[in-house]
């Protein structure tokens, strides 16, 4: 239902305890929108979510993404082909906790590929990038 929303009338609402696009009931509107629902499968109270996670329309996500601000010192995944560009990949070293690692060495690890380490952490913890994003590895033990 997409047109005019009353209280105790139906709407399709996403619910995360069925994770799926279900019929809810309207308890409250906000603004001629509904603000709080309940599903009819599982009787979970909750806010209105008219989209599917991650299915928002453009509006949405920028809004939500413009948001959010990096945390300061952190390096973004994005910036993974800029630090490996002129980096001989025959340099890597093989990832081992018993290793110590300085920044910037490029290392092999056997689960996550090719990583460039980013920040030394607590003198036993080293954070390294890789193609999926940044992890946090334990080293010098």
């Amino acid at each position: 239902m997409a047109g005019p929303f009353q209280i105790a009338g139906s709407v399709e609402s996403w619910c995360g305890r069925c994770k799926l696009m279900l019929f809810h009931t309207i308890e409250t509107l906000d603004a001629g929108t509904p603000g709080r629902v309940h599903c009819n499968t599982c009787n979970q109270q909750h806010n209105y979510k008219p989209y599917k996670p991650g299915e928002a329309p453009r509006q949405v996500k920028a809004r939500a993404t413009t948001s959010r601000t990096p945390q300061a010192g952190k390096v973004k995944a994005s910036h993974y082909d800029d630090l490996l560009a002129h980096r001989d990949r025959s340099t890597a070293r093989n990832y081992s906790p018993k290793e110590k690692f300085a920044l910037n060495d490029l290392v092999i690890h056997p689960s996550f590929g090719f990583g460039i380490t980013t920040a030394l952490k607590d003198g036993s913890k080293v954070e390294i990038l890789f193609p999926e994003g940044a992890k946090v590895l334990i080293h010098g033990r």
